[in-house]
């Protein structure tokens, strides 16, 4: 351990270490991995929920544009007289 590096007494991490310590290695590398999955499985689940929630959120926009335009433009014939048949 390099002496320039502080160590602090960390209880929990300590139990956690005596866990991992406590299983036969290839339990706790299996376990370990399994671990890692979930969890990335969860990350990759809420990284594409966030994904569609911001393209849902684009389109509506995009929408709400499309409409307002839409909206400004019936404003603008609406203003506009009707031509004379003289």
């Amino acid at each position: 351990m390099p002496e320039n590096q502080e160590t602090t007494y960390d209880p929990i991490a300590y139990l956690s270490d005596m866990f991992w310590s406590c299983l036969p290695e290839k339990t706790a590398d299996d376990l370990a991995t399994f671990k890692k999955d979930v969890l990335t499985g969860f990350k990759n689940a809420v990284d594409r929920l966030i994904d569609d929630e911001i393209a849902w959120t684009d389109e509506r926009l995009e929408n709400a544009r499309r409409i307002r335009e839409e909206d400004e433009r019936a404003e603008a014939e609406a203003e506009t007289p009707p031509p004379n048949p003289a």
